[in-house]
């Protein structure tokens, strides 16, 4: 089957989400729980502050929780092949690697990440639904809040007088970039059996922290803008924007094949730690 069959990629990513459902379930609603017990958590601490300032702060706090958890799903990707009966069911089934990859790709990237907010939003109307009925409270929810904190850069780019170039540019930059992390979270689940989100996590911020020592030491931009008032008067797409237009893309690329091809090497019995042997 080395031809892509739609029928079968379906017929795979369904196994999947039945196969994970359980578990699926129980993550949702510890989500859910952890959600609704930290934003109470939150109002309990901040006593005498103002409702909004609170909220504002629940936001900020559970956009990283939610960013952690899009994280955890990525790199945990093929957690559940460390159990040989699971492996081999999986890579036996009638269908293709590469419908195989991607089933498992779709199923963390897409229906992980919708169970992942729907346990945020559900434990955000928990809580309006118990301080409304136990201490009055105004019905307020923080999604709106999270969203807007978790909209793109490039949208803020939008609402002002950009040239061309910098909006397409900081666009294309900003969108690389978060391809990139997903590449990145799903190579280090493909390959490690342990510590993938560890391993990922401390790689993502090595990779940051090289960036703001190449901008804050050596003064070498990504992107500058100058404002007066409402305006900007200059923008200047930097030396490194350039560089990470091309960089992130065939990073991307990279983690993205060799997360394919360490899948397509799985074998039945693999090694403690990764999925690939690296001495074949």
């Amino acid at each position: 089957m080395n031809n892509f069959s739609f029928n079968r990629f379906s017929r795979t990513l369904r196994w999947v989400v039945g196969v994970n459902f359980r578990s699926l379930m129980i993550w949702t609603l510890g989500y859910m729980v952890g959600v609704f017990l930290g934003e109470q958590l939150f109002f309990g601490m901040s006593f005498g502050n103002d409702v909004a300032s609170i909220l504002s702060n629940i936001s900020q706090f559970f956009t990283i929780f939610i960013l952690i958890a899009l994280g955890v799903g990525l790199s945990t990707v093929f957690y559940d092949l460390n159990k040989k009966t699971r492996r081999e069911a999986f890579l036996m089934l009638p269908a293709s690697n590469l419908e195989k990859f991607l089933s498992a790709v779709v199923y963390v990237t897409f229906v992980w990440t919708f169970f992942v907010a729907l346990s945020f939003v559900a434990g955000d109307t928990l809580r309006m639904v118990y301080r409304a009925l136990v201490n009055g409270d105004e019905w307020i929810s923080t999604v709106p809040m999270v969203m807007n904190t978790m909209e793109p850069g490039f949208v803020e780019v939008f609402k002002h007088e950009s040239t061309l170039e910098y909006m397409v540019m900081y666009t294309f930059v900003i969108c690389a970039f978060i391809v990139w992390m997903h590449s990145l979270y799903l190579l280090g689940g493909t390959l490690f059996r342990k510590y993938s989100f560890v391993v990922s996590s401390l790689v993502l911020i090595m990779s940051v922290s090289f960036l703001a020592w190449l901008t804050g030491h050596c003064h070498i931009q990504m992107f500058s803008s100058s404002w007066e008032g409402d305006h900007y008067v200059r923008q200047e797409v930097g030396p490194l924007g350039y560089v990470l237009a091309v960089v992130l893309p065939l990073l991307s690329v990279f983690n993205y094949w060799a997360s394919y091809r360490i899948f397509k090497g799985m074998q039945l019995i693999t090694n403690k730690w990764t999925n690939y042997d690296f001495h074949k």
